[in-house]
């Protein structure tokens, strides 16, 4: 059950990093390479996400699931049309974005590459298609613990079913805050539910 929306996560001082040197590489790489060929691809994992192509024009939007990042991002539900898979597209116009905006994107992009934890939802694929940034993630197919209890529970939720959601949110939140983050907005519709097979 992963926690979302890591633009909004902000280094502290609890436990110091030195991840900036680990960063400093890709950074580098990422301001000095001509965008339209830039690809980042997040870890191997069980979602085969991270094998599907960087090619706009190999994806289906289907329907908008939000929007985010001060407005400036759209959240689309799409379909890889090669494989059939469902898949979440995070959409930003680079062109509206102030100087502060890019760099807070691009740090939400590396701390998403970053961070190795199974309830924090990362980014697997990331790449530039004229002037949108594309960030392909998982399909909560449960979509928002908000979208859930407005859903299916407008009497509340069971006090079972509060705590094996607050579970993996504070599961999540542990290594956050183990790896010297924070996580300025942990609420009910940054905190997303997948559906297993």
């Amino acid at each position: 059950m992963p926690v979302s929306d890591c633009s909004c996560i902000s280094h502290t001082q609890v436990q110091p990093l030195d991840i900036e040197e680990r960063y400093e590489d890709i950074n580098h790489q990422f301001l000095s390479r001509d965008s339209s060929q830039y690809t980042l691809q997040g870890p191997v994992s069980g979602d085969d996400i991270t094998r599907l192509s960087a090619d706009p024009s190999h994806y289906l939007l289907l329907s908008e699931l939000g929007r985010g990042f001060n407005n400036l991002s759209q959240v689309n539900m799409a379909r890889h049309i090669p494989t059939g898979k469902l898949l979440a597209i995070k959409q930003t116009n680079l062109d509206e974005c102030t100087e502060e905006e890019l760099l807070q994107l691009m740090n939400e992009v590396l701390l998403s590459r970053f961070f190795r934890q199974s309830n924090l939802l990362t980014s697997r694929l990331v790449f530039n298609s004229c002037c949108q940034l594309w960030i392909l993630t998982p399909l909560m197919g449960y979509g928002s613990a908000d979208a859930l209890l407005r859903t299916y529970f407008p009497d509340g939720m069971s006090e079972s079913l509060i705590a094996y959601l607050l579970y993996g949110v504070l599961k999540a939140l542990e290594y956050l805050h183990k790896m010297g983050y924070v996580h300025r907005s942990v609420r009910e519709r940054n905190i997303l539910k997948e559906n297993y097979k």
